[in-house]
């Protein structure tokens, strides 16, 4: 299968030819350094408190990784470098915050429900679909975005002119990486991923998903997100304040690989865990990668990259398999939906997940639920077509790594 030609606007092609130009001249580009990073926080959020330092080591790990491994263009060092500004900005709005509201700093998070399981295994679909019942919520783009539009948008929020220029800028992404809307849904009022609540912390999968980073993966598997569950909470308290009666609902297939910690954190979580053939799963992941990573890097995600992909996210099935055989709640904590089954036919499945975890489904949610679906087609923004082959993957080698995977969540693959 040809891999497409990337085409980008002619004003991202000046940049980063101006870029390699100006580095040429000695002229800086941004860099990658804690110090920096900082500063550029602190002007955001005209604050310097950071609640503590756990914050560093990740930083380093990511400052390191995307200076020595990203290979990044002009464009994706401009981006890359603002977007992680933000997140340490946003934890500054967030201690600032918790200052000035200590009670509701406190408050509890109760029985969150947690869509999990690997990248590729429908846990998008089936996570914006939830977040479609009224009685239940989900982050929003442009709240993880900027954390102090979180608490003074305009209501609508849809008319505030920061966010119509978020959108704008947004609707770009498909320029700029062309094909991502088509395999992954995308937009500043759409429910997304808790990943960036554990940026706060600066331990996510996020930029990795940007950038070849391999290093600061080492860092990830390494880290037991016990800190990183920690900010998680306090950016979730800091969301609900402004919906504190409703119930969160959460994505990221980033928690299938520190179960435990994350249990720490919310003894009383609640989990769907999707499943899907994982010869299909490590393909559909590759070419995401492919070409997510495509708009801030002219390097090729080559095979070799492709493999340290999948194997990446093996860990995370040994680990959630390892966890599952041994936990002792495990028959009510966790409620198994295999992708096939929820492509077919979601509103039954969704009936047996509400009723497995006794949760009230009234015919508003079921009404509002289905009026989603009905206007999410799954290739609603065109077709994702890969294939194994085309990274490299066999059934020969990859078959015996998801073994044990394959053996215990057999009846949903």
């Amino acid at each position: 299968m040809a891999k497409p030609k990337v085409q980008r606007p002619p004003l991202v092609r000046v940049i980063n030819r101006f870029g390699k130009i100006a580095s040429s001249v000695g002229i800086a580009s941004p860099r990658f350094t804690p110090e920096s990073l900082c500063a550029s926080a602190e002007k955001i959020a005209g604050a310097n408190d950071y609640g503590s330092a756990s914050y560093k080591p990740g930083l380093e790990a990511l400052c390191w990784a995307l200076e020595n491994e990203a290979e990044l263009n002009q464009m994706g060092r401009i981006v890359l470098h603002r977007q992680i500004a933000n997140a340490l900005a946003g934890r500054l709005t967030l201690v600032k915050w918790e200052k000035a509201h200590a009670e509701a700093a406190k408050a509890p998070i109760r029985t969150p429900l947690f869509v999990i399981g690997l990248p590729r295994t429908g846990t998008t679909i089936l996570f914006e679909t939830l977040a479609a019942d009224p009685h239940l919520r989900a982050p929003l783009t442009w709240e993880c975005r900027d954390y102090a539009l979180a608490h003074t948008a305009n209501d609508p929020p849809e008319e505030d002119p920061r966010l119509i220029k978020l959108s704008r800028q947004m609707a770009q992404v498909n320029k700029l990486m062309p094909g991502f809307t088509a395999i992954h849904h995308f937009g500043p009022f759409i429910p997304t991923e808790c990943i960036g609540l554990t940026l706060l912390d600066m331990a996510s999968e996020q930029f990795a998903a940007l950038a070849w980073m391999p290093s600061y993966r080492a860092f990830l598997l390494e880290n037991d997100f016990k800190s990183a569950y920690h900010w998680h909470k306090r950016g979730l308290r800091y969301l609900q304040f402004t919906q504190p009666s409703k119930s969160w609902v959460l994505k990221t297939p980033m928690h299938t690989g520190y179960l435990p910690s994350l249990i720490e954190a919310y003894p009383d979580a609640q989990f769907i865990h999707n499943h899907r053939d994982p010869m299909q799963v490590i393909a559909s992941v590759a070419n995401l990668y492919r070409v997510s990573r495509s708009g801030w890097s002219d390097a090729e995600n080559t095979p070799e990259r492709a493999r340290s992909d999948a194997h990446y996210y093996l860990e995370f099935i040994r680990r959630a398999v390892a966890f599952r055989a041994q936990d002792g709640q495990e028959a009510t904590r966790f409620f198994d939906v295999a992708f096939k089954d929820f492509v077919q036919d979601p509103l039954p499945l969704i009936e047996k997940l509400y009723e497995h975890f006794e949760r009230p489904l009234s015919e508003e949610a079921l009404d509002a639920m289905s009026h989603y679906l009905a206007n999410r087609p799954r290739e609603k923004y065109g077709k994702h077509l890969y294939s194994a082959a085309q990274f490299g993957f066999s059934e020969e080698e990859y078959g015996p790594l998801f073994a044990d995977y394959i053996a215990r969540f057999r009846t949903y693959l």
